[in-house]
């Protein structure tokens, strides 16, 4: 019987503990390696049509200075909406959210975003990791 109670108490934990990861749907869409020089053309590629409603940005090794970023859509007419982003990433620091789909059309999926900017301070190429939420 105690066997029993066990075991039950923890699937019941377990339970728990799944519905709030699944809450917690953040997920990290990829990162970017960022040159010295400034640079308007570094894409994000997402491989899998992924509707993402908000997304907030870690620099990581280094500062990053940002003069601009694009979301781009899967849709017919390779619809765009320029992001207001930082202009500038302190190492270890994370941006608020961002929000994307602005227009309140939750059904198009997100195909790539892009970033101009570069690396300051720092001998090595920062990162920029792009963490997404749906």
């Amino acid at each position: 019987m105690r066997s029993v109670l066990t075991i039950s108490v923890g699937l019941l934990f377990g339970l728990a503990l799944s519905s709030v990861a699944h809450a917690n749907d953040h997920k990290i869409l990829g990162v970017i390696v960022m040159p010295r020089n400034e640079t308007n053309d570094l894409a994000l590629k997402i491989p899998v049509c992924r509707i993402v409603k908000r997304i907030q940005l870690t620099a990581d090794h280094g500062d990053i200075e940002l003069s601009g970023a694009s979301v781009y859509f899967k849709t017919a007419r390779s619809a765009s909406q320029s992001l207001n982003v930082p202009s500038s990433i302190k190492e270890g620091q994370t941006t608020g959210w961002i929000n994307i789909n602005s227009d309140n059309d939750n059904k198009r999926c997100v195909s790539k975003i892009t970033f101009s900017g570069h690396t300051v301070n720092s001998s090595d190429m920062a990162r920029l990791k792009v963490i997404g939420d749906d």
